[in-house]
């Protein structure tokens, strides 16, 4: 076995990857650059993903240097020693090598310690993790991850648990953890955010009355107004206006309108 990367090796590779190279999502693919092999390939393993659609849009991309990956893929592919060779069939990666399994996104996460819903502590080069998907914290309340959610490709992204960035797409994670095939070091001149206990409290118990910016509120706006419950500005501010959309999604969704996001309210938001 290889000797393990450490966070900072790990996080570098993801960074790179967001930023200077072509990637497309694609169920499965760990790297592999986009070629009608690949397309023919997956389209048999996962059939019902790699619709006609999909399918043409891929194909669209084969030549112009695009790489492949998912979410979980993406980890897994850089941890199997992708390097961004074009002419390599799966971009310089070794399936299911350094001791690395071919598991899902759940499966990593149950591999991780120190597993913890608490963001106070997390260092760089952490497992990221929601409900079927995940991503690695890079430092400074960001996120690398692969989604087709916006740009459809290896991002950067904010992590919403600490606080959104402008200019960037934020999610809110629900767990994170240390990796077993990466070497944890401490980051040099990495920046803890600010974040304290109460933060964590107010994600699961927002209600009409903060009228400081809060960054749990900003979130829930976002996703209100994706969801189209929630016209105006999104501020930070849970105001008469949050309140009163929070109650619509809620008599949506079956859920006791009482404007009050609870842990219920969460869940229906984040699915």
């Amino acid at each position: 076995m290889e000797k393990k990367l450490t966070n900072i090796e790990f996080v570098k590779k993801l960074q790179e990857i967001a930023t200077k190279y072509k990637t497309v999502y694609g169920n499965g693919m760990f790297g592999q650059p986009i070629t009608e092999n690949i397309i023919v390939q997956k389209s048999k393993q996962l059939p019902n993903w790699y619709t006609t659609k999909r399918q043409q849009e891929l194909r669209a991309l084969i030549g112009q240097g695009y790489f492949g990956f998912d979410c979980i893929c993406l980890i897994k592919g850089v941890l199997w020693g992708w390097d961004g060779d074009l002419n390599q069939v799966n971009g310089g990666a070794v399936y299911n090598s350094n001791g690395v399994p071919d598991i899902t996104e759940y499966g990593m996460l149950q591999q991780c310690s120190d597993v913890s819903e608490n963001f106070a502590k997390i260092e760089v080069g952490e497992y990221l993790w929601t409900d079927g998907h995940c991503g690695i914290y890079v430092g400074e309340g960001m996120a690398v991850e692969c989604t087709p959610k916006w740009d459809n490709c290896v991002q950067i992204t904010a992590v919403a648990n600490i606080s959104p960035k402008s200019g960037y797409n934020d999610r809110i994670w629900k767990k994170h953890g240390k990796l077993p095939y990466v070497e944890y070091e401490k980051a040099e001149q990495e920046e803890k955010p600010e974040y304290t206990e109460n933060v964590t409290v107010k994600l699961y118990q927002l209600s009409k009355g903060i009228l400081n910016y809060n960054p749990q509120v900003y979130t829930l706006q976002r996703l209100l107004k994706e969801l189209g419950h929630y016209n105006m500005e999104i501020d930070g501010l849970y105001g008469g206006g949050t309140e009163k959309a929070v109650i619509a999604f809620q008599k949506a969704k079956k859920i006791a309108p009482d404007g009050i996001v609870g842990q219920e309210t969460w869940n229906k938001l984040l699915k």
